[in-house]
């Protein structure tokens, strides 16, 4: 099978848009939650990471923006910045085939819920056309694709919020089947008040009496009490090594081993039972060339049920080696970011084994004993390592793991 190298990356989220200065905000403890202006009449006083004064045109030009709804701008944008940052001009993109697998947990719904009120308040006839297109969960891959001509494969993944890592992995998948050489992985998802609705009802956010969304989540603390929302985009460019190297493309990582389970159990109120994400980085590590694991970069955000379920996995699939490798999570710094998360979590274990640094963890402040792992708290860790993991799990039961390597791991 072909080896599947990294060439570029670009991510938008609430501490930037340029990966290191994303990483160093993350190492200097800097969090990118503040008041929400996306949706604040609704929401009053919560507090999101919110991409803030977000101005598309500043990256994608004067070209029409309107049949892009938020998620759909926050999409393009990063795959703009990704194949910018991976040397792909538009002269190279008409001459060859890309492709982009994007995965999301709920696309547009701030445009489903518009299009669906305006038809109910004022008559189907009344429904927005340009507002239609925008209410399938695939909207955003279709939309990026026209607008970067991307005539590859274009795929949705959509497994809550594993959805992001969830692309990464399939489209490596792709790659490494000689289905595809080139193509654009990763995950968007933008804040809207349909979704902080649904979440605030779910009984998943912080609870602001208990110090929740004013100092924001506690990821893998004994204190935890849910999480805070987050949005944002990032992509990876992943190539075939054999067309990247006559492509003469830079590499700066590579995606050596992948995972993927599901357990319906998963889905309930309880943190027993089989733990389909120790399968899924089992399965990560034995397709690796190397289980040589220097860090794992964790999908927790707050949660009292998956951050535990998380850490078991963790620890059950590392065994004995677990108290050697440290563990952080970008979730205390950038929110719950849903099909985005996945992404942009890769994206800084790539910038941490470039940097040969790991950021602390956001709020862990108490880190609960029962979990036993080794967590990076207060500063950043030195890190010689030449492979890391990328875990996430959904609460409906999606799960899986990414082994993602330096460009000589």
């Amino acid at each position: 099978m072909t080896g599947v190298v990294i060439t570029g990356v670009g991510a938008i989220c609430a501490l930037g848009d340029k990966p290191p200065d994303i990483h160093r905000a993350l190492c200097e403890a800097r969090a990118g939650f503040g008041a929400g202006t996306v949706f604040s009449e609704q929401a009053g006083s919560y507090r999101a990471a919110e991409v803030r004064a977000f101005a598309p045109r500043d990256y994608l030009g004067p070209r029409n923006l309107r049949p892009l709804d938020r998620t759909g701008q926050l999409a393009a944008v990063a795959a703009e910045l990704a194949l910018a940052d991976g040397g792909w001009t538009p002269g190279q993109r008409e001459g060859r085939e890309i492709g982009l697998v994007l995965g999301t947990t709920f696309c547009s719904a701030r445009t489903i819920g518009e299009f669906d009120r305006r038809a109910m308040r004022e008559g189907p006839e009344y429904a927005s056309p340009l507002d239609f297109a925008n209410t399938v969960i695939n909207a955003a891959a279709g939309q990026v694709a026209i607008w970067h001509r991307l005539r590859g494969v274009n795929s949705t993944i959509s497994t809550g919020g594993a959805s992001g890592l969830h692309a990464v992995g399939y489209a490596a998948q792709l790659i490494r089947a000689g289905r595809e050489t080139a193509l654009i992985a990763g995950g968007a998802e933008e804040l809207c008040f349909e979704s902080y609705l649904g979440f605030l009802r779910a009984g998943v956010l912080c609870d602001p009496a208990e110090g929740g969304p004013a100092e924001g989540p506690r990821p893998f603390d004994v204190r935890r009490n849910g999480c805070v929302l987050g949005e944002g985009a990032g992509f990876l460019v992943l190539e075939a090594e054999e067309a990247a190297a006559a492509r003469g493309a830079r590499v700066i990582g590579r995606i050596a081993g992948f995972g993927a389970a599901y357990d319906s159990r998963q889905a309930m109120e309880r943190a027993d039972g089989a733990n389909a994400l120790t399968y899924a980085i089992e399965r990560a590590l034995a397709t690796s060339a190397t289980t040589e694991i220097g860090a794992v970069m964790a999908s927790a955000s707050g949660s009292p049920v998956l951050d535990a379920r998380e850490a078991t996995a963790i620890r059950e699939a590392l065994g004995a080696r677990r108290r050697r490798v440290p563990v952080t999570t970008i979730k205390g710094h950038l929110g719950e970011a849903q099909g985005a998360s996945g992404a942009l979590q890769t994206i800084m274990m790539l910038a941490s084994l470039q940097s040969r640094r790991l950021p602390p963890i956001g709020g862990l402040q108490q880190p609960d004993a029962h979990f036993d792992l080794d967590f990076v708290t207060g500063a950043p860790r030195p890190l010689e390592a030449a492979c890391g993991l990328v875990t996430s799990l959904a609460r409906e039961g999606n799960c899986c793991a990414l082994v993602v390597a330096g460009p000589t791991g």
